[in-house]
């Protein structure tokens, strides 16, 4: 054959490999099949194979076409010892190109050659491959069993050729496959993000998205679905000034943060874009749902002006505690004094008293005060509450009550009950905008634990549905409108039932159905114990020659109280700070039997100068006097034998209680 008749038929066999190797359409493994069918026809032998050696793993891969008369291990199930490639191996690399073994094969050992009798080989020619960093040998063999072929020289260079172009299809496969891993894994990476990606070019058409991304703007991340313009982009809902992407064309990245709002879904976005480097027609634009973190800024922020406004209500309520302590002496003073009008008297005594209740409720709800201490008859509390809500509720609801049995006292003070009532029926009123009924219904119920007052509050409103009713307790859940609840009114609630030993569960069949809340109070008293007054001696008890240390920093209240003590028969000492009382106490000729303190004294406080004080004279009757209770410090004085008086108080009441601890 002349050169150009090789030339020809090497270009035709390598451009027949080439078509099997780009045929992405068949598995590698098809393709080395089709590759020995070619070797097969293209040499004319009888068996054509090809052996894939992996040195990484240490494994082998036969892939062989046959004539149907002389077939091979493939057909004839036989496992071929990988030892018996060995010393082909070491020939081949030997050689450096293809070798042609001839029977008796004299360069080969015994166990090579018996391997070839028995598949009735005459003549093998074979090829060894090897990629350029690969960790793969590519053995390429032909069997001619027949005959032995007239091998020329153009016949080993073809082979060669062949030998290699398979190496090169086996390793583009290879590295195809691992791009194609690749890019399977970037874009399970890119779907994965829980922030929007997306590819846009400089006019802000989007050329390739993410789900995320799409999912935000509400878009299919479809192919024929790229090419659209995002809101957020857009100069002329923004602003050039706002818009992100016209920050980034100027200086290579921009941020912006934009309302998207569509039917039924409104939310916060921050919008990122940058330049991608080396394209500068090219954007990377990433979106980001901000929505919570504004919701939970916004509730930060009003939860701070909460803490300021209940901060400057304790403030006011604890100011105004001390007028109305300063106004409980002087009313006893006309009384004592006689003369005046006992009705009147009387008047202003019930609004000293309305007033103080008012204070404990500011102090309670401002968290100065842990919560509302005392107890109250039931059924009395709901009879004033409905009555208000009668009146200050809209005609169109209607509002009803029920009272089943003695349902006794509860151990809330009237101002909680009215904090728990009326927060239950604001949210019945904003359910109810066209009008219902809203109902109150009570009655006594004995447990294993002992009687309970049950209150069912029941409205014929939108309802709750049924995912919200597990939250509704939490703090800032609110299932209102944005701007029509802060969240907080039901989880007081819970908090003043919980903290009184009682529960309050809700129920409602679902949107439009109307909404029940059942509350569940301890009875502390049946109605005729509590509310039997209790009895007092006509004769005022008297503290004659008891001396009496009087400390208040406001001069009305320590100069009211002493002159009532004194008129008790004591001997007063008054100061105004604890630093004074100190010093007094130190250097009085006869040792003080009393000692009332009030807690917010300037310098040393009331805990800490009566805790001196104690330590000093341990039989010494010490009494703290504050508009706030419920603290760790005052319960830790009060177990050491330490009279508590919440302002305002009565100083007779006072009076009677140190006579009874002096006797």
């Amino acid at each position: 054959m002349d050169a150009s008749g090789g030339r020809n038929r090497a270009h035709d066999l390598i451009r027949q490999v080439l078509a099997i190797g780009a045929d992405a359409r068949i598995s590698i493994a098809d393709r080395l099949s089709r590759l020995a069918e070619l070797a097969l026809r293209t040499f004319a032998a009888e068996r054509a194979w090809i052996v894939h050696t992996d040195l990484a793993r240490h494994e082998q891969r036969l892939t062989e076409a046959c004539d149907p008369a002389f077939p091979g291990a493939s057909i004839t199930g036989e496992l071929v010892p990988v030892d018996a490639f060995d010393s082909q191996f070491a020939a081949l690399r030997a050689a450096g190109r293809p070798v042609l073994f001839v029977a008796p094969f004299p360069e080969l050992p015994p166990e090579a050659k018996d391997l070839l009798r028995r598949y009735h080989v005459e003549a093998c020619a074979k090829v060894l491959s090897r990629t350029a960093g690969d960790d793969s040998l590519w053995l390429v063999g032909l069997d001619f069993c027949r005959a032995a072929p007239a091998w020329t020289a153009e016949d080993t260079e073809l082979l060669q050729e062949f030998g290699d172009a398979i190496a090169m299809i086996a390793e583009t496969a290879r590295l195809f496959a691992a791009a194609e891993a690749a890019r399977r894994d970037l874009e399970i990476v890119f779907n994965a993000q829980r922030d929007g990606v997306a590819m846009i070019d400089a006019s802000g058409k989007v050329l390739r998205c993410n789900q995320a991304y799409a999912g935000l703007l509400h878009r299919a991340p479809r192919r024929q679905d790229h090419g659209f313009e995002p809101c957020c982009i857009a100069g002329t809902d923004l602003g050039e000034e706002r818009c992100a992407l016209h920050q980034a064309r100027e200086s290579g990245e921009g941020r912006a943060t934009v309302f998207s709002e569509r039917p039924g879904d409104a939310r916060w976005l921050q919008c990122t874009v940058q330049r991608v480097a080396g394209d500068p027609a090219l954007f990377l634009h990433t979106l980001r749902d901000v929505t919570q973190q504004r919701v939970l800024s916004e509730r930060a922020a009003q939860q701070a002006r909460l803490e300021s406004l209940g901060t400057l209500a304790g403030g006011v309520a604890h100011e105004f505690n001390n007028i109305l302590m300063g106004m409980g002496p002087a009313v006893e003073r006309l009384r004592h004094a006689g003369g005046t009008d006992p009705e009147a008297l009387e008047l202003i005594t019930a609004a000293v008293e309305r007033a103080g209740e008012l204070t404990r409720r500011m102090l309670a709800l401002s968290r100065q005060q842990a919560g509302f201490v005392g107890r109250c008859q039931l059924a009395k509390a709901l009879r004033e509450i409905v009555a208000v809500l009668r009146s200050s509720l809209p005609k169109n609801i209607h509002v009803a009550l029920e009272i089943r049995g003695d349902v006794g006292w509860v151990g809330l003070e009237a101002g909680a009950l009215d904090s728990v009532f009326l927060n239950l029926a604001t949210n019945s009123r904003d359910a109810m905008p066209d009008g219902g009924s809203l109902s109150f219904a009570a009655r006594r119920e004995e447990t294993a634990d002992g009687p309970v007052a049950v209150v069912v509050v029941a409205d014929t409103g939108v309802g709750i549905r049924a995912a919200d009713l597990a939250r509704i307790f939490d703090p800032f859940f609110t299932t209102k409108a944005a701007g029509g609840g802060t969240g907080l009114g039901l989880p007081l609630v819970h908090r003043l039932v919980t903290e009184a030993q009682g529960s309050i569960s809700v129920g409602s069949a679902g949107e439009g159905q109307g909404t029940t809340f059942t509350i569940s109070l301890p009875i502390v008293a049946p109605l005729d114990e509590a509310g039997a007054a209790p009895a007092t001696s006509l004769a005022p008890e008297r503290l004659d020659g008891r001396s009496i240390l009087v400390v208040d920093d406001e001069q009305p209240i320590r100069d009211g109280i002493a002159f009532l003590l004194r008129e008790a028969g004591a001997e007063v000492t008054v100061c105004e700070s604890g630093e004074e009382a100190l010093v007094r106490f130190a250097g009085a000729a006869t040792p003080f039997d009393v000692a009332v303190a009030d807690f917010g004294l300037p310098g040393i406080d009331g805990c800490t100068l009566l805790g001196e004080l104690l330590a000093v004279r341990p039989q010494l009757v010490a009494v703290l006097a504050s508009g706030y209770t419920d603290t760790q410090r005052f319960t830790n004085l009060q177990d050491r034998g330490v009279l508590f008086f919440q302002k305002p108080y009565q100083v007779g009441d006072l009076i009677r209680a140190l006579a009874a601890r002096l006797m």
